[in-house]
């Protein structure tokens, strides 16, 4: 509804209710019997649960009245809410609400909860007495399951690592850095972990302290990306925990505990978005991963709609790190970075080939390339798919098949291979899906023995997941042309090249990228495809394209460096 100055200021604290905050608590479940208005906080015994009504004739600097009683199913107070009218501001009942949840805790010993409200903006004031804005009333069961968790609370510095989760020794360190850091009752902490270090399991044995110190009951797990959810759902919930987890992806459910789901999913619905059916106050804890990307909720809308702890992951470096990331969850509580992971042993370093040649070159030398070339690197704070040059665009400046048989000879000529002559694990960073198609049929003609050994990975194509997973799993392919399926949230150890055909001007998309091959060689099970049978190091490929290296735009050093 549509409401206009001079409407505002006409409605009175009834009609705020009436038309506002009663339709909020109704959507929340909430129903009559467990609701009482205008609750005497002085007369009533809420320790023998009898409460007493405004009766119209108040003890006059004696009686005093709380808006809204919010009871459990046993009478038990919940928590109480300060209503003012609408064009009042929320924040000036606060004196009288804190009042009378005092008169209420003298009673029964318990916090009391409170919320103030003037129908369109909503302050929780928690049982810690920390204040923030929320989206709305929680309902009857969040507030139960919270009253729970706080009087059962233990202090997270105190509580165990589980070992079996973590046993790294900087991991471990990072878990207990932030279990101090929530001990101190924060409710957002940024982990920024190098690809390859285990981010997801520094995130499953924190949850599992967390949820042992009783700070959290239900925990949400949020990616943009499939392959990242599925990552925390088999190769976290299910492998560290004995709860049932709950795929929102495969439909609404409040039953389970522990929860994954897709950015995609949660802003989805028809008539309500599918995490608008869950109170504001549901999860106890969110892990947002690749923190720094919102594609798909540019609003952080998922961010500001639940009242919980929120924890970021991210790979990017904190000098490549996003403002907005920064400005959701702070500066990085806990970092590894690849430098440090790589002195440390857990991941190898690079070993860089700038590749600029005079047919690439001349193939470039074209009417305006400059100015497209430098206009698509200078996005440099929009999203890293819409800023990096077009496949369309790409393919028509650079890529007809004499450039694409030289890429393909110089990459044959200098990749790591396995010791049976074929080339080790490979992903070649393809311009677009067209692209990707030209560089098979390219490789079939040049290199006919390893035809079957390159496939396409793109992600119009049909069970395009089952090929991820054979290049994977399997010998064969060895040779992936991936146009944006294999940036990120793959984890395949055994990549020992990574080739780069076109420009990537993101920093945030680059390192994710660069991830792919930073796994060492205890991350390997399949030891055969690897030179050698070691990994010490991986290789990139960074041919120049139009004047920009990814290696020197990133600040890479060229040869073998960290």
């Amino acid at each position: 509804m549509e409401l206009y100055a001079d409407d505002i200021s006409l409605i009175s604290e009834f009609r705020t209710r009436k038309q506002f905050i009663d339709p909020e608590l109704k959507r929340e479940g909430w129903t009559s019997k467990y609701i009482k208005e205008e609750v005497n906080s002085v007369k009533s015994n809420f320790k023998d649960k009898k409460i007493v009504i405004f009766d119209k004739n108040p003890q006059h600097n004696v009686d005093r009245f709380i808006d809204y009683l919010l009871l459990d199913e046993d009478y038990t107070p919940l928590a109480i809410i300060e209503a003012k009218r609408f064009s009042k501001d929320a924040e000036t009942g606060r004196i009288q609400a804190r009042t009378y949840a005092q008169d209420i805790e003298s009673q029964i010993n318990k916090k009391i909860p409170i919320f103030l409200t003037n129908g369109e903006k909503w302050i929780f004031i928690d049982e810690y007495g920390m204040e923030r804005k929320v989206s709305g009333v929680f309902s009857q069961t969040d507030l139960k399951r919270r009253r729970d968790l706080y009087n059962n609370r233990k202090d997270p510095r105190t509580v165990k690592i589980n070992t079996h989760i973590v046993d790294r020794p900087r991991s471990v360190t990072i878990v207990r850095k932030l279990s101090e850091h929530f001990s101190e009752c924060h409710r957002a902490a940024l982990i920024e972990m190098a690809t390859g270090t285990g981010k997801t399991r520094v995130a499953m044995a924190l949850i599992d302290l967390l949820i042992k110190s009783n700070m959290v009951r239900n925990v949400l797990f949020i990616a943009d990306r499939i392959a990242l959810v599925g990552q925390a759902k088999d190769n976290g919930f299910k492998k560290y925990f004995t709860e049932p987890v709950a795929d929102l992806r495969e439909g609404f459910t409040t039953s389970s505990r522990l929860y994954v789901s897709t950015v995609q999913t949660l802003m989805g619905g028809k008539e309500t978005r599918l995490f608008e059916k869950f109170s504001p106050g549901f999860f106890d804890l969110i892990v947002f991963d690749e923190a720094h990307r919102s594609i798909y909720d540019k609003n952080n809308l998922i961010y500001q709609y639940f009242d919980c702890i929120k924890i970021g992951l991210t790979a990017t470096p904190r000098e490549r790190e996003t403002q907005s990331t920064f400005d959701l969850f702070g500066k990085a509580t806990a970092e590894y970075s690849y430098d440090e992971a790589v002195r440390d042993g857990v991941l190898v370093p690079y070993f860089a080939h700038i590749i600029s040649t005079k047919v690439l070159n001349e193939g470039i030398k074209q009417e305006d390339l400059d100015k497209f070339l430098k206009d698509q690197l200078r996005r440099q704070d929009v999203d890293p798919d819409t800023f990096e040059p077009t496949g369309s665009q790409f393919d028509r400046v650079f890529m007809d098949n004499k450039t694409n048989a030289l890429i393909i000879k110089s990459f044959m000529e200098n990749c790591y291979k396995s010791d049976e002559g074929k080339p080790a694990k490979s992903i070649f960073f393809c311009a677009s899906k067209n692209h990707a198609n030209k560089m098979k049929e390219v490789f079939g003609e040049l290199f006919p023995k390893f035809a079957s050994e390159v496939q396409v990975i793109t992600s119009d194509m049909y069970r395009a997941n089952d090929e991820v997973k054979r290049f994977k799993q399997k010998s064969s392919p060895r040779i992936a042309l991936s146009v944006g399926m294999l940036d990120t949230g793959v984890d395949i150890p055994e990549v020992c090249n990574l080739v780069f055909i076109k420009p990537v001007a993101s920093p945030i998309r680059f390192w994710q990228m660069l991830g792919r091959g930073t796994r060492n060689l205890e991350a390997c099970k399949h030891k055969d495809w690897l030179p050698s049978s070691r990994k010490d190091d991986f290789k990139i490929f960074d041919f120049v394209i139009g004047g920009h290296s990814n290696i020197e735009f990133h600040e890479l050093e060229r040869g073998k460096g960290t």
